[in-house]
């Protein structure tokens, strides 16, 4: 029977049931796939190249891991250039001091899900299966108490049986949700790449939406939109349907997923980073990308600096406004700190961190600086004393002249280290990618332009916190909530790793983490205060813990997943790029494969590394990926 047929019969329970039967069942069911290859006879093509040929990866996340892996297997010869002190991008980690104990922090929790082909995948393969366990249900706490919490875990991935499971469990939406099969909610069932960007790219989510049931959007659709990490007034339809489509309705394998047993560096990046090198791969870590250099035929070569360090040539202030204390200065996007010694001299400092570039602010408590980002502090001459870094802020030459300005630049016997390949990949965020190329004098215009209208969406907070009270048992470790001003999602690590179980146990306390994913701008306010509202909205969710005392906290800000809005989508970079020897990997790439956040990230590393393989006449591997199309595309 023609699916057309089907849409026009009576409800779609019923359509299932009865009218549609196995055949027209099977026909609709979403499936794995696998993507076209280059060339028709690829499994004919030789597997390594016949001469060394060179590749520099920049950035160490999930794609620049990804796309060194695949290309080291093959005999080239990789470089992977990190400017944080370990690799794994959003995943990585560091230790901190709770009170004398050594603990591992790190960026916030990441749910492994099933249909993570790539990223799954990659992880079968180096052995490190065994460091996951699977979380049994998929919860939504919402703040109305009429909706309560509403589970998410499906009895099956038959389609649309698996849509009658979600409305059967949650309790204020109806089949009734389902009686207009021409109406938007449909939509969601009918992705297509190309159709669905054409037609509602320009349309906000929140837009679309409204001609949904309101139960249907409040109930599944905007707390599972939120977790893009974007606003849902500020977020493309056509980029909403096609992460409904790759997270549910073209998924074939449900919404279970695994977490890490262990923290994410110990379980993933760790074991990752020194299977790169066994392989052959050089990993240089604590070093930032500055700019490419073009040549003959693409890029020649990678420039690098020291992290944190400011090359932009050198910046004049009045003497007169630079006090015995830190005084920050800015020059566009660089931030100086500056003082008059004593004797009349002056001193300067690079105000980004040396973690991960972040603007640094001056720490009232210490005298010296701290990182709104992950937590790194830095005393009054500029050294760690916390957090993920170890590699002091960048001292610069401070010198007045006689005009009474004093002008700050870098040291005169710093040395910039140089990378020459055949192959370049750019695998880092938004803010890292587009200063490297808007400093790389690139001819290709449109490239250049293409990167420089990429965004990133709002703050996001991850805020975790010790407490002197036990939390009481939940079913699952992670919660997504609903309703509340800042909290979106509640992880109770003391519930869910051994370091921070034996923690609970020994001090009868417990370890939670709160995420906000989407700050919009009238929230960012001060941290104090949104501590103080984040934690009365804990007190609501998990009332047991009201009044309990916080022994340690690390709270950060940040700002890097990247922003998906309306009419972003025709002007978005992809894996190629203008350049013929430069790829781009990562989550923020234009990808007409319907694939989101990690699985992106993994995804678009392993295609940049085939591109690269294509372009040497080798052999692809395979890339596979949920199904193309929605359920519903005729």
């Amino acid at each position: 029977m023609q699916r057309r047929r089907f849409i026009r019969n009576a409800g779609i329970a019923a359509a299932a049931g009865t009218a549609f039967g196995a055949a027209g069942l099977y026909a609709i069911q979403p499936r794995r796939t696998v993507l076209p290859y280059a060339a028709d006879n690829n499994a004919e093509l030789p597997m390594a190249p016949a001469e060394n040929k060179r590749v520099v990866v920049v950035g160490g996340g999930l794609a620049g891991m990804a796309a060194a892996y695949e290309l080291l297997k093959r005999g080239f010869q990789v470089t992977l250039v990190e400017r944080a002190d370990n690799l794994g991008g959003r995943l990585t980690g560091w230790n901190v001091d709770v009170n004398g104990e050594t603990m591992a922090m790190e960026h916030g929790f990441h749910g492994f899900f099933n249909q993570y082909y790539n990223l799954n995948g990659l992880l079968d393969e180096m052995g490190l299966r065994g460091n996951f366990k699977p979380v049994l249900d998929y919860p939504v706490i919402f703040k109305d108490p009429a909706k309560g919490t509403e589970s998410f875990t499906n009895t099956t991935t038959l389609f649309p049986f698996n849509l009658f499971a979600v409305v059967n469990q949650a309790k204020s939406v109806s089949i009734l949700d389902f009686n207009n099969p021409f109406g938007k909610l449909y939509e969601l069932m009918r992705y297509d790449p190309e159709r669905t960007f054409a037609k509602f790219d320009d349309i906000d989510f929140k837009t679309f939406c409204e001609r949904v049931n309101q139960p249907m959007v409040d109930t599944i659709i905007e707390p599972f939109a939120h977790t893009s990490f974007n606003q849902f007034d500020q977020y493309s339809a056509a980029e909403g349907m096609k992460f409904f489509h790759f997270f549910f309705l073209g998924n074939p394998d449900g919404m279970g997923y695994d977490q890490t047993i262990d923290d994410a560096m110990t379980s993933v990046v760790t074991p990752m980073t020194q299977q790169l090198s066994e392989l052959g791969g050089r990993v240089i870590t604590g070093v930032e990308a500055d700019r490419l250099v073009a040549g003959e035929g693409g890029v020649r070569k990678l420039v690098m600096k020291r992290p944190g360090d400011i090359l932009d040539g050198p910046h004049s202030v009045p003497a007169a406004d630079i006090g015995t204390q830190w005084t920050p200065f800015w020059q566009g996007a660089n931030l100086y700190y500056a003082k008059r010694e004593a004797d009349g001299g002056y001193r300067a400092l690079s105000g980004r961190c040396t973690h991960m570039g972040c603007p640094v602010g001056l720490d009232a408590a210490t005298g010296g600086f701290a990182c709104p980002c992950h937590g790194a502090k830095y005393d009054a001459e500029g050294k760690p004393t916390e957090g993920p870094t170890v590699v002091p802020l960048v001292a610069l030459d401070a010198v007045a002249d006689a005009s009474e300005q004093v002008t700050f630049q870098p040291r005169a016997e710093h040395k910039t280290p140089e990378l020459e390949a055949d192959y370049f990949v750019l695998a880092c965020d938004v803010p890292g990618l587009q200063g490297i190329v808007a400093r790389s004098e690139l001819p290709q215009r449109g490239f250049v332009q293409s990167v420089a209208g990429l965004g990133v969406a709002d703050p996001y907070i991850v805020w975790r916190l010790w407490l002197d009270r036990e939390c009481p048992p939940m079913a699952v470790p992670f919660y997504t909530v609903s309703g509340w001003r800042y909290t979106d999602s509640i992880a109770i690590y003391s519930q869910m790793q051994p370091e921070y179980e034996d923690w609970a146990r020994r001090h009868r306390g417990s370890v939670l983490e709160l995420h906000a994913y989407a700050v919009e701008p009238e929230n960012v306010i001060d941290e104090a205060e949104i501590k103080r509202i984040m934690r009365a909205e804990l007190d609501e969710l998990i009332p047991q813990l009201k009044g309990a005392k916080v022994l340690y906290d690390v709270y950060a800000m940040q700002q890097n997943f990247p922003r998906w809005a309306p009419g972003d989508y025709q002007d978005r970079p992809g894996i190629e790029t203008q350049v013929p020897n430069l790829f781009l990997a990562g989550d923020f790439v234009r990808l007409e494969v319907p694939a989101n956040l990690m699985e992106a990230a993994t995804m678009t590393g392993r295609i940049a590394a085939n591109r690269i393989l294509a372009a040497e006449g080798l052999r692809e591997n395979p890339i596979p990926t949920v199904d193309l199309e929605g359920p519903l595309v005729l």
